[in-house]
């Protein structure tokens, strides 16, 4: 089981329509939806092939980089049905963590879907998670708050200086390299009776 999961849905395309292309270069349209989630550790896919509509096998696509595919899964033998709406659903049980991971559909000769995102985030052993890291730009720092309790974050530079501070009642912090000089700085994250439950570096660029 991931230790301490939290996951941020990043840029997840819901679709009321799905177009794909045929043989003759028709627009034909196949999927009623296409959306995915989060659940301890597994995301889950769901779609629904338009009444009416089949397609000779369906395979499911990942990748982390949205361009260098792999193939995580098929269903076999002849998909949708032309009488009513045909609902399916698949289990990841390994996204890539600390990643945004990209799933895609292959139906039969229809060609591909849309891309559905999703970022998992694993807190790990350390406490937390920084999003991306090194931070050039914008970033965030994750950790678990299951409660959404209130949580301060106090970023001190190389000196010992307190150059940061800012609270949060969510699971991570926004932090953002404008408003720091390029280097290393340590951090803690403590609740509102001041107790330190988190310590750790980040570096900005």
């Amino acid at each position: 089981m991931i230790r301490n999961l939290v996951v941020k849905l990043c840029i997840l395309y819901h679709f009321s329509l799905a177009f794909f292309s045929n043989a003759n270069g028709q627009d034909v349209t196949i999927l009623n939806n296409f959306n995915g989630f989060e659940a301890e550790g597994n995301v889950t896919l769901n779609w629904v092939i338009k009444s009416g509509s089949t397609c000779n096998g369906i395979t499911i696509f990942r990748s982390i980089d949205g361009v260098n595919f792999e193939i995580i899964g098929d269903i076999q033998g002849v998909c949708g049905n032309l009488s009513q709406p045909e609902p399916y659903s698949f289990v990841d049980m390994n996204p890539v963590k600390n990643a945004i991971n990209c799933y895609k559909l292959e139906l039969g000769n229809y060609g591909f879907s849309e891309t559905v995102k999703i970022e998992i985030i694993d807190i790990g052993s350390s406490g937390y998670q920084i999003r991306p890291n090194p931070i050039k730009s914008s970033g965030k720092i994750f950790f678990t708050n299951k409660l959404m309790s209130t949580y301060q974050i106090t970023i001190y530079n190389a000196a010992g200086k307190i150059v940061f501070v800012s609270t949060t009642e969510q699971d991570f912090f926004v932090v953002n390299s404008a408003d720091f000089s390029s280097g290393l700085y340590l951090f803690d994250i403590s609740n509102l009776s001041g107790n330190t439950a988190i310590t750790g570096k980040i570096v900005f660029r």
